[in-house]
């Protein structure tokens, strides 16, 4: 369903963590590595591969990552448009509060919006061996006339390895190693440099997805 799509993309990325989860997680944290930020020059070319045979090509434009949301351009075969993001940073995580789609001149075409919040995936800091879990939230999206209310399924965020090197068309990385489950279950490597997953690999019902970085232009 939609909102299922929306809320597990996140690439990008989720209730807020309880105070206790965050201290008995940090407790338990080892080594930590700080994650960048994609370069706002850059252009970055990812290439969407389906089990069912499908391909294609999405460009990623970083306009900014900050603390409280992201903007970043997007251009695939479905057309271009910009995704805004609004989050906020709890436990070395992003929660998603909403997620905006505008068009090129800046007109809400779409939105999705989650109470209390939902986790998508590590900010600005990894460290091994972190877990977080992913309560249930509901999500709010609306598109023209079009509303519908539904709730997200439970699920858990786990980092696997920091410092992982990972090598995809684009180069080799060092990166983040982790794993979201809810709507699906998504495999992710993100660099630690460049601050945006190098590799994803997602798995819903019977389709397998993989994603890899092709190309920084």
């Amino acid at each position: 369903m939609r909102l299922a799509i929306i809320a597990a993309a996140l690439v990008a990325a989720i209730p807020v963590v309880s105070a206790s989860t965050a201290q008995q997680g940090r407790a338990s944290a080892g080594d930590c590595v700080t994650i960048g930020t994609p370069k706002p020059t850059a252009s970055y070319v990812i290439q969407h591969s389906e089990s069912t045979g499908k391909t294609t090509t999405i460009t990623q434009v970083w306009e900014s990552v900050t603390a409280t949301g992201s903007r970043m351009k997007w251009t695939g075969p479905a057309g271009n448009w910009i995704q805004v993001i609004d989050h906020h940073i709890v436990d070395d995580v992003s929660v998603l509060d909403r997620m905006s789609k505008l068009d090129l001149n800046g007109a809400l075409t779409e939105a999705t919006s989650f109470k209390p919040g939902i986790v998508g995936d590590p900010a600005f800091r990894a460290c091994e061996g972190r877990t977080w879990p992913i309560p249930a939230v509901t999500a709010f999206f609306q598109s023209g006339t079009l509303k519908v209310t539904q709730q997200t399924p439970a699920g858990s965020l786990r980092i696997v390895a920091i410092r992982e090197r990972v090598t995809v068309p684009a180069g080799t990385f060092d990166a983040v190693h982790y794993i979201r489950t809810s709507q699906s279950a998504d495999e992710y490597w993100k660099s630690i440099d460049q601050g945006v997953v190098v590799k994803h690999i997602g798995k819903a019902g019977a389709v397998t997805i993989t994603e890899t970085l092709t190309s920084v232009k």
